[in-house]
C-alpha cells in the first residue's frame, strides 16, 4: 500500500496546497416570509368586531362615520425556518397601503407584541369590521369569546421597534433597526415568544388618520406584507478542529500528521486509520 509522509513536505508546498483549498467563509442566509396570521383590533361598541379573514387590516383613527374610534393592526410571521442559535443581522418589513383617510404623512409604528392574538374566519368589507368569530382578536378580547386582553387594545411593548411615515397609496418599507433585529433574534432564540407586532398609526385627536394595509389574504400576492430577515447560521461542531480551539489550522494539522496510520485522534472520517482522506477533510475545513 502506498503511504505518504506529509511531515516531510516542504513548507512552500504545504502552503500552496492550503491556499488552493482556501478558507471557509461564513455565509449569510435570507428568509422572506408573508404573515402566518394578521388581524385588526377595532375600538367599537357595542359588540365585538374583527377583520380575521379580510384582505386588509387597519391602523389609526377613523372618521365620524366610524365613531372616531381607533384601529390597530396585528401581524405575525413564522420564523421556524431559521435554526435556533442563528444570528439575525437585518430585518425589514414591506407593506402596501391600499387606502388612506388623510393623504398627509402619518407615523406608523411597529410595537413588539407581548401576548398572542387570534385570527378567526370573520370576513370584513370595511374599517368597521365584521362580527367577531372564535378565535378572533378584538379590542377587548385576545381570543374571542373566552380570553380578554389584560388591557383593551392589545398587549405590546410601549417602545416602538420601527416607524415609517405613511401618506397616500403605495408601498412602504420599515427598514432594519436595532429593535427590529432584537425582536427577530428573540423569536429565533425562543420561538414560543413570537407574538408578532402590533401596528399603530397616529392616535392623537385628528380624525381619519387610519391607513389600510393589504393583508396576507390579499388576492394580489405582491401586495401582501413581506418580511425579509438576513441571518447567519451557527456553525456546528467541526470534527476537523482536533484541539477544540474553534479554528482549524496548523496545530490541528500537526496533530493529524503525528497520528498518521493510527486509529486515534485525527481519524476524522472514522474509517480505517488516519490517512489522506482525513487530511483532505481537514484541509477543506481550514480556517
Amino acid at each position: 500500500m502506498l503511504t505518504v509522509d506529509f511531515r516531510s513536505w516542504s513548507a512552500p508546498l504545504l502552503a500552496a496546497m492550503l491556499l488552493s483549498v482556501g478558507a471557509n467563509c461564513a455565509r449569510a442566509d435570507t428568509l422572506i416570509k408573508t404573515p402566518s396570521k394578521d388581524n385588526t383590533l377595532i375600538e367599537q361598541s357595542p359588540g365585538e368586531w374583527s377583520c380575521g379573514m379580510a384582505t386588509y387590516f387597519f391602523a389609526g383613527r377613523v372618521g365620524v362615520n366610524g365613531g372616531s374610534t381607533l384601529r390597530r393592526g396585528a401581524l405575525r410571521f413564522d420564523l421556524s425556518a431559521i435554526p435556533v442559535g442563528s444570528t439575525v443581522t437585518s430585518v425589514s418589513l414591506r407593506m402596501y397601503c391600499g387606502a388612506a383617510g388623510l393623504t398627509t404623512a402619518q407615523p406608523v409604528a411597529l410595537h413588539r407584541g407581548l401576548l398572542d392574538f387570534g385570527e378567526g374566519p370573520s370576513v370584513a368589507f370595511g374599517g368597521g369590521g365584521a362580527f367577531a368569530e372564535p378565535p378572533d382578536s378584538t379590542w377587548n378580547y385576545q381570543f374571542y369569546p373566552t380570553s380578554l386582553w389584560p388591557t383593551p387594545g392589545g398587549s405590546f411593548k410601549p417602545t416602538l421597534s420601527a416607524t415609517k411615515n405613511v401618506a397616500s397609496v403605495g408601498y412602504y418599507t420599515w427598514t432594519t433597526t436595532a429593535a427590529l433585529v432584537s425582536d427577530a433574534q428573540a423569536w429565533v432564540n425562543a420561538p414560543t415568544s413570537n407574538f408578532g407586532w402590533i401596528v399603530i398609526c397616529d392616535e392623537g385627536g385628528e380624525l381619519q388618520t387610519a391607513k389600510r394595509f393589504d393583508s396576507r389574504e390579499s388576492g394580489v400576492a405582491t401586495t401582501r406584507p413581506t418580511l425579509t430577515i438576513v441571518y447567519t447560521r451557527i456553525a456546528p461542531p467541526n470534527p476537523s478542529d482536533l484541539d477544540s480551539n474553534g479554528t482549524v489550522n496548523g496545530a490541528d494539522l500537526s496533530i493529524l500528521l503525528n497520528a498518521w496510520g493510527t486509529t486515534g485522534v485525527g481519524n476524522i472520517n472514522g474509517v480505517g486509520t488516519v490517512d489522506a482522506a482525513d487530511l483532505a477533510i481537514l484541509l477543506n475545513a481550514w480556517s
